[in-house]
């Protein structure tokens, strides 16, 4: 191992020794649920979901109503909230039930008071009843598809909500979906809105060329166009304008 190389895992190891990582100007719990050492490391090095950081800095403006699905850790949240400012809202949708106290609390003690965290999923359905949330070993990992080949922790049901009628009801100017492969089922299926802009991390790795092509006809079908550059890794930016 080289020397920078050793240097740089001792102070990353010496950073989360303590209960928290003072990282995107967030103070981050580094002991709570769905907490691993890939995660940790990538808070710590100011890497965890950039491209989707960059989004929100290219696509959220203050004032808006945004729409997030998949809220995990919350850090994202925090994110779109302080963007959105303090005359927008955030309504974030987080299937895992495990994570929903550890995550409002984390908000809280960041002062985000914005955001309304609900512990359910969105589904393409007027009438929708519970769905089975497949439990990873890893929190990122979890996804309605399924968790094969990612050390697989059984399953949990969980309330689910008509996306039509939080769209109506909500009316989000920008939509943030990291949702593993679940967005195949949502996004060709999303009706007119008030969308300006969505940040979308799409999953090749659960989804077929296929399926990922339908979603960019699903989104163009409604206005929302892909933009350029991309933000970075799997993450898309559609907007109705060549600027979000």
């Amino acid at each position: 191992m080289g020397m920078r190389r050793f240097f740089k895992n001792l102070i990353w190891r010496y950073r989360i020794k303590g209960s928290s990582i003072s990282s995107f100007d967030l103070i981050v719990p580094t002991r709570r649920t769905g907490m691993n050492d890939e995660i940790l490391f990538l808070i710590s090095e100011g890497l965890y979901e950039l491209p989707e950081i960059t989004g929100i800095s290219r696509t959220v403006r203050p004032g808006d109503r945004v729409l997030e699905l998949g809220a995990g850790l919350g850090i994202i949240s925090a994110f779109a909230a302080r963007a959105a400012g303090p005359t927008g809202k955030v309504r974030s949708y987080e299937a895992n039930p495990v994570l929903i106290q550890d995550t409002r609390a984390f908000l809280a003690s960041n002062m985000i008071d914005s955001v309304d965290l609900v512990n359910a999923i969105l589904v393409a359905e007027e009438d929708p009843h519970p769905r089975h949330l497949h439990l990873a070993g890893s929190f990122a990992e979890s996804s309605l598809l399924g968790a094969e080949g990612r050390n697989p922790q059984g399953t949990v049901e969980v309330p689910a909500a008509s996306l039509f009628a939080v769209l109506a009801d909500f009316r989000p100017d920008v939509l943030i979906c990291d949702i593993e492969g679940a967005e195949v089922e949502l996004l060709p299926a999303l009706p007119p809105s008030s969308l300006r802009a969505a940040v979308v991390e799409l999953h090749p790795d659960r989804l077929t060329p296929t399926q990922i092509q339908s979603i960019h006809d699903g989104m163009s079908a409604q206005g929302l166009h892909r933009q350029e550059p991309s933000p970075g890794g799997t993450v898309e930016i559609y907007s109705r304008s060549s600027r979000p």
